[in-house]
């Protein structure tokens, strides 16, 4: 009896130490494999990677939130105990890092709002500012009472300095210092006529940014008249003629004059229209009197626009049938860091218009007010981007030029083509590119492709490319690192 006892509590040890195992062994692989997989949807979620052209993108997958990881870092590193942190800390603005306002590129503002029951808070709010190399250029005072310091930090500063605010109890709140603006409406006697402008939103992206003269465009075309009221205030005197050889690169056909209108007619002067960025226009002509020209013209305007400082060069024309010179011209500026973007051509075709199709330059394909393609827009795996390219009112020449012949009137005149469509894009391009001026060119394309409202086909499609763009999401939207 006594052995049968003693070999069946043998038995029950070793499958108790079996059962044993086996749950020690399911609780180890469960730690290993779970993060694993929590780190597949982390990377799945928060470390989107744009596609090249002409891959197709998922949209539905948002940029790399980083300041949006740091400021939860801050909230969440607080011990157990203290679960209020939202109940004294004001991060629901915080967390959403568009709000940021841009100084000197790296540089940000916060507001500390000052805890009137912590003893000498003020003084010890200083004390750590300096410590983090930071900067108060502005105090709140209510009554003689400070309430809140305005301070200017490194985004590389940003979470240490939280922490040790928080962690001292100096602060009853942080938030960013956003810009406020008046709600801009052009007050341009035609902006009624413009249905381009709003709809892609630039109404709205002009409560944010109107441009800045930082940014030079170059209108390679026929030419500018820089003598109109609505453009002389954003024209560089920087171009040349290359059909004539000369350095009064002045329309006479109107197409270009009317292009230049779109990229940055000046806005909220009482006048005419209201261009899509207050940058500055130089003019290329390498079109002549008849809306014609040759290879030659157009690559020399494309190299002396680059050697004249042009961040963007606007190209409303185009033709079939490569040309190494004109190649090697848009490869010299895509290697100076210049943005390149081309009408996709007029023959409902999807045969590629050249310079549009070379992978250096943004294809444009046009839209109608419906947000349809345009009835005569080409169209393929070539195109990048769409833009309003239908009925479009612009500037025209103040004197006789041959598209008055045709029955279109001076000064201003309806328009239609991906020509219209192209200088939509290098607008919004020289916009984003006044707000983020410490991006790269690379970085800018993929931007507008991120931020395009996508039309069709669900992501990439041949007609509309990565989608229709829209000025509002191109600089209210969250950057991506």
């Amino acid at each position: 009896m006594t052995k049968q006892l003693l070999s069946t509590e043998s038995t029950r040890g070793k499958e108790m130490k079996k059962k044993f195992l086996i749950l020690l062994f399911l609780l180890l692989t469960s730690t290993l494999i779970m993060p694993l997989f929590q780190l597949s949807e982390a990377e799945k979620d928060n470390n989107a990677v744009f596609s090249e052209h002409p891959e197709k993108p998922n949209k539905s997958i948002k940029p790399n939130s980083s300041w949006h990881d740091i400021f939860e870092k801050a909230q969440t590193s607080e011990s157990n105990e203290n679960s209020s942190i939202d109940d004294r800390w004001n991060f629901t603005d915080i967390r959403s890092w568009s709000n940021f306002t841009y100084i000197d590129g790296n540089k940000t503002r916060l507001i500390i709002g000052v805890n009137s029951q912590k003893h000498l808070g003020t003084s010890e709010l200083e004390r750590i500012v300096a410590k983090h190399n930071a900067k108060i250029v502005n105090k709140i005072s209510i009554k003689g009472e400070t309430t809140a310091l305005v301070v200017e930090l490194s985004f590389e500063s940003l979470t240490k300095f939280v922490e040790e605010v928080h962690s001292e109890e100096l602060t009853s709140y942080v938030e960013p210092n956003m810009k406020v603006q008046v709600q801009l409406v052009p007050n341009d006697a035609y902006w009624n006529l413009q249905w381009g402008p709003k709809k892609i939103e630039a109404d709205w992206a002009w409560n944010k940014t109107v441009g800045s003269h930082n940014i030079l465009v170059a209108i390679v075309d026929t030419g500018i008249d820089y003598t109109h009221p609505d453009l002389t205030g954003n024209y560089a005197a920087l171009g040349y003629d290359w059909v004539n050889m000369d350095a009064d690169p002045i329309d006479d056909f109107g197409h270009g004059t009317h292009c230049a209108g779109i990229v940055a007619a000046v806005l909220n002067n009482n006048l005419g229209v209201a261009g899509l960025a207050q940058v500055r226009i130089m003019a290329e002509k390498v079109l002549d009197s008849g809306g014609g020209g040759y290879w030659d013209w157009v690559a020399n305007g494309i190299i002396h626009a680059t050697d004249s400082g042009a961040n963007i060069i606007s190209m409303s024309l185009g033709g079939y049938g490569e040309s190494e010179l004109v190649h090697s011209a848009v490869k010299y500026a895509y290697e100076s860091g210049v943005l390149i973007i081309a009408a996709a051509g007029n023959e409902n075709s999807n045969m590629k218009s050249y310079p549009a199709g070379y992978d250096e330059v943004i294809a444009v394909a046009a839209t109608d007010q419906s947000d349809s393609k345009a009835w005569f827009s080409n169209w393929g795996d070539w195109i990048e981007l769409a833009a309003p390219g239908v009925d479009i009112y612009s500037t025209m020449p103040t004197y006789w030029v041959t598209l008055n012949s045709y029955g279109y009137p001076m000064n201003y005149s309806y328009l239609s083509g991906t020509s219209m469509a192209c200088p939509h894009v290098s607008g919004l391009a020289a916009l984003a590119w006044s707000l983020y001026p410490q991006k790269s060119r690379d970085w800018l394309r993929l931007w507008l492709r991120y931020t395009a409202e996508d039309l069709g086909d669900l992501g990439f499609d041949a007609y509309y490319g990565y989608g229709r763009i829209n000025a509002r999401k191109a600089v209210e939207q969250a950057l991506p690192t």
